[in-house]
């Protein structure tokens, strides 16, 4: 009945639209393009950065340039997958599971492997970050927010570019590009090579990546791009360690005898990664105020790796893998968009249709002893089949209220039907899910393009496969029972800003509140299990709450003197958490209500200054700093580890000879070789010596000062 109603609401404003008057309300949001975007009507928080300004950080991984914009925390791993969490949502959690924030790649869904994402940094054209809760326009896991990247578009003219970096630690980038074009069509092509050796122990990197867009003129009103991308990547170990091992009453600090973790494996490794890409886009300006874009869409990801790291030899160190693992993810999608303007309002009305399918399976590769029961080598643990389909409706409404009050409307209903089957067993189960999300919004120009704005929104995200056939997927050490009862996690978020632009500079500033509800967990806490239970399961076991404040300040960086200033507090809090249990030498010591604690691995204060000076027209000098406060490791609020500032600097000069343009850079990251730690989490007695303290905690050390070069020549 729900789908019916929407359905109904967007074909009648469509027909009142189109008897109005045409004026120049536009609609911003788009699941497709990015063309149409408008920062002056937009009623929530955005973040957004160019492909000139991605490419000015020539950074190795694209979590160095998101970190720098307010409200968003990346967790940066060995070559060029990531997690992203945007105001703090699904920080508690630091694993494989899904962040809560959509990724969208030239219009394309892109599924999350284990929680990551592969991003191509050197092929963007522009990145918007939607904060709040974004499920009104991208459905599924947009509990905190969006990451929209466009990639490079075909420019009108031909053109080409060469690119050669040189670093720390083995690394090495070499990448082409060209661009053609005439009056019929325009087309670009780019092919890179990445490789770096890692600091850690066995943390060596590379990928390999192809792609291009080819975009046809139809007419003076409509074109057609096809779009391609083919990347092969291996990545190793990222460098974890226990804080201090225990070892027949002896300690040992791995952080000051081994940061590299030497002879010690993460909980999976040796990734070897194929991705494609393949789109087709239509646009055709109907008339001078309404357009209607379509796309059809495939992203494959197949995955290989070894997982589950376990102590082979009883000597406290992680040193081997139980299982080599395989994953095959199969999205096709298609979308539609029409969007019309008038002089009173704007709409955009969507559809939105996908089929994702998902192959996994697991194969004991050591002979390993569980319960006092052996598995030998080469049987295969799991074997499974899951279907997701996708269909949804959406739409945004922004009518003029005034000269300068404009509102906003969107609306989206989901429906998301999971067939699951385990080809072991041949067990199969069906879910449906039927969710309906929203944001309503206004802005209000003050003066001088002064704009207030202000929104409610929402996001949800509905248990996967393995939370709710846990009992039939998951195997090893601990029992786990299936639990199809599990609600959707949903978010809602509150924010009022003020924004400006002027010749001199642009700033955005906000105050949020984003509460997180039904939040997905064990019925013993995260990552906990207790060792008596009979069977854990998945449930909706916490609520959080999220409040805080993000200031963005941008001075005209064509000015010889420039700045970028970024500020963020956040205050993240456990509201319901009422079942988490500590356990100490092999059983449950105590259990804990985590209500009022605060969720681990988030900072209250978070800043990035950057400075830019033109010492001259041909060179570019810049510093910058990034600074976090200290975090808790853990839920029970018991370790904390000490905040940590890092300083940058950067030199580019440029130069033209005959008809080459060249390019001259160099970097120093992490100027006075600060140590810090990345990822730290404590669960329990790690390193079994009966107590639970920072010594138990887990974590990464800092790669420490890291050099860069390189030169690129564009013709």
């Amino acid at each position: 009945m729900k789908k019916r109603v929407y359905l109904s609401v967007i074909c009648a404003l469509v027909i009142n639209a189109t008897a109005s008057d045409l004026g120049t309300i536009q609609v911003e949001s788009s699941t497709i393009d990015d063309k149409f975007a408008n920062k002056l009507t937009e009623v929530s928080s955005t973040s957004t950065m160019q492909g000139s300004e991605v490419e000015e950080f020539h950074a190795e991984n694209i979590a160095d340039v998101l970190n720098t914009l307010p409200g968003v925390t990346v967790r940066k791993n060995e070559g060029d997958s990531n997690k992203i969490h945007i105001r703090g949502v699904g920080t508690e959690m630091y694993m494989g599971e899904k962040p809560g924030v959509a990724i969208v790649i030239d219009g394309v869904p892109v599924q999350e492997r284990a929680g990551s994402v592969n991003i191509d940094i050197d092929n963007i054209q522009s990145i918007k970050v939607l904060k709040g809760g974004a499920s009104y326009l991208y459905g599924n896991d947009a509990l905190a927010g969006a990451i929209i990247i466009t990639t490079k578009r075909p420019k009108n003219k031909n053109k080409g570019l060469a690119t050669i970096e040189q670093g720390s630690y083995g690394y090495g980038k070499y990448l082409a590009a060209y661009n053609a074009a005439s009056e019929n069509f325009a087309a670009n092509v780019q092919a890179s090579y990445k490789r770096s050796n890692g600091y850690w122990d066995d943390s060596d990197y590379w990928t390999k990546s192809a792609n291009g867009k080819f975009q046809y003129y139809i007419n003076d009103s409509s074109d057609i791009t096809f779009g391609a991308d083919k990347t092969l990547r291996y990545e190793n170990d990222t460098g974890s360690i226990t804080h201090t091992t225990y070892d027949a009453g002896v300690y040992t600090n791995q952080v000051d005898d081994n940061p590299k973790s030497a002879g010690e494996v993460g909980y999976a490794t040796k990734y070897d990664i194929d991705l494609e890409k393949y789109f087709v886009t239509y646009s055709n300006d109907i008339t001078n105020n309404s357009n209607l874009m379509t796309q059809l869409y495939t992203y494959k990801d197949t995955t290989t790796n070894r997982s589950s790291a376990y102590d082979s030899n009883n000597d406290g160190l992680n040193d081997d893998h139980v299982y080599d693992s395989y994953a095959k993810t199969n999205q096709i999608g298609l979308k539609s968009e029409y969007r019309l303007s008038a002089k009173k309002f704007a709409l955009m009305a969507g559809l939105d249709i996908a089929k994702n399918e998902e192959d996994k399976s697991n194969t004991y590769r050591v002979d390993y002893t569980s319960r006092g029961v052996t598995t030998p080598a080469g049987t295969v643990s799991s074997d499974t089949n899951s279907m997701e389909d996708i269909n949804a409706i959406y739409g945004e409404l922004k009518y003029k209220v005034s000269k300068d009050f404009v509102t906003t409307l969107n609306a989206r209903y989901d429906q998301i039907s999971y067939d699951y089957t385990n080809n072991l067993t041949s067990a199969n189960w069906k879910k449906t899910y039927y969710e309906d999300s929203y944001r309503v919004g206004a802005t209000y120009n003050l003066k001088n393009k002064q704009i207030l704005f202000t929104s409610i929104s929402t996001g949800f995200r509905v248990p996967t496969v393995s939370q709710l056939y846990a009992g039939d997927i998951l195997s090893g050490r601990y029992t786990y029972a299936n639990n199809t009862n599990i609600s959707t996690e949903k978010t809602i978020n509150y924010e009022i800003g003020i924004r400006q632009k002027t010749d001199l500079l642009s700033y955005e500033i906000s105050i949020f509140q984003l509460n997180r509800n039904d939040v997905i967990a064990k019925d013993s806490g995260n990552y906990v299990t207790d060792p008596t239970a009979a069977a854990t399961t998945y449930g909706n076991y916490a609520d959080i709450r999220n409040r805080g404040l993000e200031l963005a300040v941008n001075s005209n960086k064509k000015k010889d003197l420039s700045f970028v200033f970024s500020y963020t507090y956040l205050d993240s809090k456990y509201t319901r958490f009422d079942n988490y249990k500590l356990i100490l030498n092999g059983a449950v010591d105590s259990v804990h209500d985590l209500a009022g604690n605060t969720v681990p691995r988030t900072s209250n204060h978070t800043v990035y200054l950057e400075g830019n000076y033109r010492v001259m027209p041909s060179v570019l000098l810049t510093a910058d700093v990034n600074y976090k406060s200290s975090q808790y490791a853990d839920d029970l609020n018991r370790v904390e580890v000490d905040g940590y500032a890092v300083v940058n600097l950067r030199a580019k000069y440029n130069t033209k000879v005959s008809d080459f343009d060249i390019e001259v850079f160099g970097k120093i990251e992490n100027l006075f070789d600060n140590q810090y730690y990345m990822m730290p989490r404590v669960t329990g007695d790690r390193n079994n010596d009966g107590l639970y303290d920072i010594r138990d905690m887990g974590l990464t050390v800092n790669p420490g000062r890291t050099l860069l070069a390189g030169a690129t020549i564009k013709f």
